[in-house]
C-alpha cells in the first residue's frame, strides 16, 4: 500500500509519458504525411481502448 502524496506522483508521472508519447505519435504522424494519420483524439481514445 502506498501513501496518498506517492500515488498522486505517480498517477501525475504516468499522465506525463502518456502524452509525451502521444506527442511522439503525433509527430511521427506529421511527418509522414496525412494519409493513415490519426487525430490526437483518436489516438488518445485507442490508448483508452487498449488500457480497458
Amino acid at each position: 500500500m502506498i501513501g496518498l502524496q506517492e500515488y498522486q506522483r505517480l498517477r501525475q508521472l504516468s499522465e506525463d509519458v502518456e502524452e509525451a508519447w502521444l506527442n511522439r505519435l503525433a509527430d511521427e504522424a506529421e511527418s509522414e504525411g496525412t494519409d493513415g494519420s490519426a487525430s490526437l483524439e483518436e489516438m488518445a481514445a485507442m490508448l483508452r481502448d487498449q488500457q480497458g
